[in-house]
């Protein structure tokens, strides 16, 4: 029986496909039923040979796909391919599944053994979607706050860099100067994002002990997985340009202040980048583009949301706790939302002319 460190041996061995339907499986027994390979931008993917497999779970259906691969000296092979989540350099994960498939047996009765395993499976891409959606905010988050510390005058970048909070659970990303700042990353063509709880898409109202908000913006960020040989963006580049703002205007004491809030991002999710560890590790080095960046005034009564007042008057339901999903258009009016990570920094530090 293969084990577990043998797959992973033999996984860090697999090349990534030249082309966009290129791809060099590693079969992980003779028997050529469970093999490994990477698509064109080194995501690994599962190929399980011979007849199509039905999943039980949603989530490994939506993974799966059944198809027939033209080979240019062998005959057309017939596989289940199960492609691991966009970020899913995980390869540990890979060799586990696969190791998993293999000690129930799929070289003989591959069904049942993907039925056994397939619990495993679901559990394993869920936990590869939560870290990848943490990687998608952290980038998010570390696009704009570069963006602010480009934009903002050199005493203000170690200020601007301390008011960031979304490293921690907090009522906001970002607070300056009386305007609350919401981040929100998608790999969607459009500013389609989670809302959870109208406290996201509304400024927070004065207390005794808080002087409020006077206005809100949501920051819509879209990223696309970059191609190879293009310019693009990534945790440690983003990272090390914030750095290397801070020394440059003598805010470099807050620099492992800094650091320390990334490493603690997304924690709970199991990713915490280490930046003085981790800058050539994936799935921390994967490149993004950015397709957009728009800041939307959320006061603005054209945005038609949902709003606290719509909820309150339900006296029994937590107005926090409702999770929804906004669809907010490329322009609202003239002047909102405000577009391009320049304009939208100089949005939040009021440095609009």
């Amino acid at each position: 029986m293969t084990s577990y460190e043998e797959v992973l041996e033999q996984i860090n061995a697999v090349p990534a496909g030249i082309t966009g339907d290129d791809r060099t499986i590693t079969w992980l027994t003779d028997a050529q039923v469970v093999g490994l390979a990477r698509n064109s931008r080194g995501h690994l993917e599962l190929f399980l040979a011979g007849g199509q497999l039905k999943p039980r779970t949603g989530t490994v259906k939506s993974a799966i796909h059944y198809h027939t691969w033209h080979r240019a000296t062998q005959p057309p092979l017939s596989a289940n391919r199960i492609l691991l989540p966009a970020l899913g350099h995980f390869d540990q994960v890979g060799a586990f599944i696969a190791a998993e498939l293999l000690r129930e047996q799929a070289d003989a009765n591959l069904e049942r053994a993907f039925a056994v395993t397939e619990p495993l499976i679901e559990l394993a891409i869920k936990r590869l979607e939560i870290s990848e959606n943490a990687i998608l905010g952290l980038v998010g988050e570390l696009i704009l706050l570069d963006a602010l510390c480009r934009r903002a005058d050199d005493l203000h970048v170690g200020p601007v860099v301390q008011a960031w909070d979304g490293w921690r659970r907090s009522a906001r990303d970002l607070t300056w100067e009386g305007t609350g700042v919401e981040i929100k990353t998608t790999t969607r063509t459009t500013s389609s994002h989670a809302i959870h709880g109208v406290h996201q898409i509304e400024p927070s109202a004065a207390a005794d002990d808080d002087p409020g908000e006077a206005r809100l913006l949501l920051v819509s960020i879209g990223l696309h997985s970059a191609e190879a040989d293009v310019p693009a963006l990534s945790i440690p580049s983003l990272v090390e340009s914030i750095v290397k703002r801070l020394n440059a205007t003598g805010a470099s004491a807050l620099v492992d202040v800094f650091l320390t809030r990334v490493a603690m991002y997304g924690s709970e999710a199991g990713i915490g980048y280490e930046h003085a560890t981790m800058s050539n590790e994936a799935p921390f080095t994967a490149p993004f583009t950015v397709t957009f960046i728009r800041s939307y005034d959320m006061t603005d009564p054209a945005i038609q949301v949902l709003r606290r007042d719509d909820v309150v008057a339900h006296q029994h339901v937590d107005a926090q706790s409702l999770t929804f999903r906004v669809e907010l258009p490329a322009t609202i009016n003239l002047n909102n939302p405000v577009a391009g990570p320049r304009r939208v920094a100089e949005a939040i530090l009021g440095l609009q002319t």
